[in-house]
């Protein structure tokens, strides 16, 4: 029974997956494109409808004239149910609520300065718990939770190399809140979201590139989308570019990270502040405590010479990177996620660059590079897609 159970489970999950990724479909070329039968598909569809889960939307596929009826388009009901995502950053903790095709229908944000490290279980639950209230109207279907780091199952806590998370305890949460909560990388859910709810715009398969406090990557594939147990992969920050370069907090020398993420171009600004009374940066700011991403991107483009070169150099080892990742991995498309680099220069930059390291790869050379325009929720709203995934597609089939 357990087994057939399981792959009637199994049977939905294609189907809901389906209309995520099509959007509409009629009920043949759902059968033709999962490999069910027509009957499997009658069946699965007419529940899905008396759930409400999905709908005909009342228009039809028109086909050629003299080959048959008219096919009934069916869709997902974006307001079956809705998901709260949440996502820990450097920078605070975000929450979004999504419809079902993620669609916001709210979201907050809490600084990091406005909660106590030490009481950060207490800080998610009381979230959680104002965005339940808040919403008490709707049918808030499950929770994801997208967080810095990697998640260790046995201990229910946050593998980094940031002691703040250190406290972070997911068994505590759930004492708490009755509702299911799944939990994965930031980055990683950042890539399923694009997967899920933006599917017009997204191939099965391809790199989601992060570059902000830190650096990290995720290898996307449609055909394998489970936690990874290797925590390391997709690292790219502490992947070696000089190994005469300065010692990462990881032990090694030259890792990415120190030339082109957030954090370590602060520190640089900041030496630069108390170091250099010419610099730019020393008419920005009153004190180094005061400098942030915007401080230097200012102090840039004002020809600051110790940031250009940082910068610019930074930029320069980043498309290295990201073509060498593009030589050993064969992905569709690449997105990139960063503050930094929304600033139309240093896009510029790091494009012309990537391509003209792929020059020699003739199908390389119109890959789509996509740099993100730069979105705060954009964790939490992937979060989302984490729970929908996990518990409303799989239905639990991936625990």
């Amino acid at each position: 029974m357990a087994k057939r159970s399981d792959s009637n489970k199994t049977n939905q999950a294609k189907v809901l997956e389906y209309l995520y990724r099509k959007q509409q479909s009629s009920r043949i070329d759902l059968a033709r494109d999962t490999q069910l039968t027509p009957a499997a598909i009658t069946h699965l569809t007419s529940h899905f409808i008396e759930e409400n889960k999905i709908i005909e939307t009342g228009d039809q596929f028109r086909i050629k004239k003299g080959s048959g009826r008219s096919r009934k388009v069916l869709t997902l009901n974006s307001d079956y149910c809705y998901f709260l995502g949440i996502e820990i950053n450097s920078n605070g903790i975000s929450s979004v609520l999504t419809n079902v095709t993620g669609k916001q229908i709210d979201q907050n944000h809490i600084a990091h300065r406005d909660y106590h490290k030490d009481d950060i279980n207490a800080t998610l639950i009381a979230l959680i718990k104002q965005m339940l209230d808040k919403h008490s109207d709707k049918y808030i279907h499950s929770i994801g939770l997208a967080i810095p780091g990697h998640f260790d199952q046995e201990t229910g806590t946050i593998v980094s190399n940031n002691h703040i998370w250190q406290h972070f305890n997911l068994s505590q949460i759930k004492k708490e809140v009755s509702l299911p909560i799944v939990i994965d990388n930031n980055i990683e859910c950042m890539a399923l979201g694009e997967y899920l709810f933006n599917p017009l715009n997204t191939p099965d398969n391809y790199l989601f590139m992060h570059i902000g406090p830190g650096l990290f990557c995720s290898f996307f594939d449609a055909s394998r989308i489970t936690s990874k147990s290797n925590f390391y992969i997709g690292e790219i920050g502490h992947t070696v570019v000089d190994i005469n370069g300065p010692q990462c907090e990881c032990g090694k020398r030259g890792c990415l990270q120190t030339y082109i993420s957030t954090t370590w171009l602060i520190q640089y600004a900041e030496l630069l502040y108390q170091s250099n009374p010419s610099s730019a940066i020393k008419n920005l700011i009153d004190k180094p405590e005061d400098i942030t991403l915007e401080t230097i991107i200012t102090a840039y483009q004002l020809g600051d010479s110790f940031l250009v070169d940082k910068i610019d150099t930074g930029l320069k080892l980043l498309a290295t990177s990201i073509a060498n990742t593009l030589i050993l991995y064969d992905a569709n498309k690449v997105y990139i996620n960063s503050d930094l680099l929304n600033h139309l220069d240093f896009k510029e930059k790091l494009l012309e660059q990537i391509r003209e390291q792929l020059n020699f790869i003739p199908n390389k050379t119109d890959l789509e590079i996509e740099i993100l325009p730069f979105d705060d929720y954009r964790g939490a709203r992937g979060a989302c897609a984490l729970s929908a995934y996990v518990n409303y597609i799989k239905q639990g089939l991936e625990d």
